[in-house]
């Protein structure tokens, strides 16, 4: 091909074969951009724009051809993306701006990769990237997305974390939290799964854990509000009534009886009942 001259429709499509690995952008033929700029034959990604699985091979379609669009349907390819990774574009029933047909290995990275990665490679924005996954019924975080967070948290070298951390554990953090989530529905399948959990055997280390870790909370599992029982507390069951030891410690009369009970302490008017007559 003598220079100036226009590449054939066959050459055009094999120059955009691309192999994407997951640590490089392996161009096989170079091909030049709109503005003559040749790019080059194999390019160093950022860690953030690491891809997960690969390689991913661009459609050998010419102009003209219909693919199959995951979006619009049957759509005809009327040119490819000026992109590190050129992609056949489609206009729907011929109208409006030509944009990316969702087809191919384009559909697997979606599936697999993070919207960044898809967004940096293909040269469209993060936001088309969701509308893509939605499409599909992808999750907001997906095995990719996932794996550039934990990389992004296990890079940080300054004390941000930490000390969101911190504040969490704030009691104004804490207050704002309980707000949130007072009157809350939980929904059915919620419940059924959280009671699932729970009916599960559990070791006696787990238990311990556990333990420990509540009474560094300072509160026992569930509303942060309530707290352990103390043995002064328990020393006052039985001596009196339940409504009258649950105003003098500041509980209600459900948890002083329910307290009893699993202390196997009889209540005050048993107790009486039991003491001898006196000749």
């Amino acid at each position: 091909m003598g220079k100036g001259t226009r590449p054939s429709s066959r050459s055009r499509s094999a120059c955009r074969k691309v192999i994407i690995l997951p640590r490089a952008v392996v161009i096989v033929a170079g091909c030049r951009s709109q503005s003559g700029q040749r790019r080059d034959c194999v390019k160093k990604t950022a860690d953030k724009f690491k891809l997960l699985r690969g390689p991913y091979f661009s459609p050998r379609v010419r102009v003209g051809r219909k693919l199959f669009c995951e979006i619009y349907g049957t759509v005809t390819v009327c040119g490819f993306s000026d992109s590190d990774f050129p992609w056949p574009k489609g206009r729907y029933d011929g109208k409006g701006a030509p944009s990316l047909i969702l087809y191919g290995d384009l559909v697997k990275a979606v599936r697999l990769e993070s919207e960044i990665a898809v967004a940096h490679y293909w040269g469209v924005s993060v936001a088309s990237v969701r509308k893509w996954r939605r499409a599909l019924g992808v999750p907001p975080i997906n095995e990719g997305s996932h794996k550039l967070l934990n990389r992004i948290t296990m890079a940080r070298t300054d004390s941000r974390l930490e000390r969101a951390r911190q504040n969490s554990k704030s009691p104004a953090a804490l207050a704002k939290a309980s707000a949130k989530l007072k009157g809350r529905i939980v929904p059915q399948h919620v419940r059924a799964a959280v009671r699932k959990a729970a009916q599960r055997p559990r070791s006696e280390a787990w238990k311990r854990q556990m333990s420990a870790y509540w009474k560094r909370r300072g509160h026992p599992p569930g509303h942060p509000e309530s707290r352990f029982w103390t043995k002064e507390e328990d020393a006052l069951l039985g001596l009196a009534s339940d409504i009258a030891v649950a105003r003098e410690i500041g509980r209600t009369y459900s948890a002083v009886m329910n307290r009893r009970t699993v202390l196997g302490i009889p209540g005050h008017r048993k107790q009486k009942r039991r003491k001898p007559r006196s000749k």
